[in-house]
């Protein structure tokens, strides 16, 4: 398996989601902006992706692309059985630091550096919206899906700040 480069992950998305514009930040980083209509509401999605250096220290959680909602913002909900907002990361593991990046971790269908983000990172976000709407209607999460505290992460709980 090869780990894809950001040059190649760049074309694969420009090939199948044209419309998603790119930001090169430097020579492994890109973010794009995009928008998904998987059911009733069309979100503006914003992805950011860092190919990991071989030899950097790193989890599955830290090397995942980092998708957030741009618009409309995700409703919280407070009380809720399945949590104020379900499966997303927070910063530092507090909800009260910035937005939240979509769970879309899936254990039967692992994200790895070698897949195209147009295949597997998009499409999971369209789904992770999908059940998001259902959840606004019903309160339950009826996708699959690990819970955080279910995913180990030696050093850290949440995600780390970092500019996006």
């Amino acid at each position: 398996m090869k780990i894809l480069s950001i040059d190649e992950q760049i074309a694969g998305m420009a090939a199948r989601w044209p419309d998603w514009k790119v930001t090169r930040e430097d020579d492994r980083t890109a973010v794009w902006i995009g928008h998904l209509r998987p059911a009733k509401t069309t979100y503006r999605l914003r992805m950011f992706y860092r190919v990991p250096r071989l030899l950097e220290r790193t989890t599955v959680k830290r090397v995942q692309p980092r998708v957030y909602v741009e618009q409309p913002q995700l409703q919280r909900k407070p009380g809720n059985p399945e949590g104020v907002l379900p499966h997303v990361y927070w910063v530092n593991g507090d909800p009260s630091q910035g937005e939240p990046c979509l769970c879309l971790f899936d254990p039967d269908h692992e994200w790895s550096i070698c897949d195209q983000l147009a295949e597997t990172i998009v499409p999971w976000t369209s789904t992770w919206l999908y059940w998001y709407e259902a959840w606004l209607v019903t309160n339950v999460w009826f996708g699959p899906a690990r819970h955080e505290e279910n995913f180990e992460d030696v050093g850290s709980k949440g995600l780390e700040t970092e500019t996006v």
